[in-house]
């Protein structure tokens, strides 16, 4: 499949965004299609999938709520599934990362059969993403690129997506708010949902200022992954405490435990560092001065 996942400066705004969106539900679409669906495979279109989602955040005020709120659940609810056999997948990792930053806790052959429960899950998790699932999943997506046929492409191009772009970093600059003032696991959850968007919709309108917009991507992409490796050991911490019959010593848990906490407050402490810095404007200033580059982006283009 050959694709152009890139703004082109001489086509209508609103209709490369949807192109965009489309080439990456259909890339999703054909990785799940495999005869033999690899991790890699679900890794790739659970991406593209998070991807398509801040696109048609961007396309919001020009589809219409009905047609948003539908294609948007079609989309989450595709990857949920994906998202469980990614999250068994990478606690290894995680554990294993956590044993080398932390030499000092548990030794790492009497994490051994916490290993093997992990292990265990996981395959579970593999298991339950069945042909039958995915022809499902692939069915669910086909039908969202049926309805983007007959999207409602109105309104001026930066109106639309300027709009829809203000609304994801004003939703991330008062999360990040909530999340910095508690520290809860939920919240920064969702503060990391916003800021991928963010990621996501900056990636996609790089075209216009590559250098500056580059910049603003880079910046997100370094937080997202701070509060991704933060998501990851609060999953991790919740597989400890379920599961006390895969430690041999209550020591080893706790150990163990003790060095996951201290890692997330350093993880925390930069995400929130970072987030000081990219959510400083005011969401309106930040979608103005992305609004010039477009303007200036869009006056250049071939006649």
């Amino acid at each position: 499949m050959v694709m152009t996942s890139q703004l082109q400066q001489d086509e209508s705004g609103l209709r490369e965004v949807r192109r965009i969106l489309v080439e990456w539900i259909a890339a999703a679409a054909a990785g799940l299609a495999r005869k033999k669906v690899s991790d890699k495979d679900i890794h790739e279109a659970r991406k593209r999938l998070k991807k398509a989602r801040a696109a048609l955040r961007l396309l919001r005020d020009a589809i219409g709520e009905t047609a948003y709120k539908r294609d948007n659940a079609a989309l989450r609810d595709t990857a949920r599934p994906l998202g469980v056999a990614r999250d068994s997948r990478v606690l290894i990792d995680a554990l294993d990362a956590l044993v080398d930053r932390h030499r000092s806790g548990a030794r790492p052959s009497r994490l051994d059969k916490f290993r093997r429960t992990l292990r265990q899950e996981q395959r579970q998790s593999r298991q339950a993403l069945t042909a039958t699932l995915m022809t499902r999943q692939r069915r669910a997506l086909q039908a969202v690129v049926k309805h983007s046929q007959h999207w409602r492409m109105h309104g001026d191009d930066w109106a639309v997506i300027g709009a829809g772009l203000t609304r994801i970093y004003r939703s991330g600059r008062n999360k990040f708010a909530k999340a910095k003032d508690s520290r809860d696991s939920q919240l920064l959850h969702d503060w990391r949902k916003q800021v991928k968007y963010l990621w996501h919709q900056l990636q996609l309108l790089r075209p216009l200022r590559p250098g500056k917009i580059g910049a603003l991507a880079d910046q997100c992409h370094q937080l997202a992954d701070a509060l991704g490796d933060d998501h990851d050991l609060e999953v991790l911490r919740q597989k400890i405490v379920s599961h006390p019959e895969a430690f041999d010593r209550s020591r080893d848990m706790d150990e163990l435990l003790h060095g996951l906490d201290r890692r997330r407050v350093q993880l925390q402490d930069e995400a929130f560092t970072r987030g000081t810095k990219l959510f400083a404007d005011k969401p309106r200033v930040f979608a103005r001065r992305l609004g010039k580059y477009w303007k200036a982006w869009r006056n250049t283009a071939p006649a």
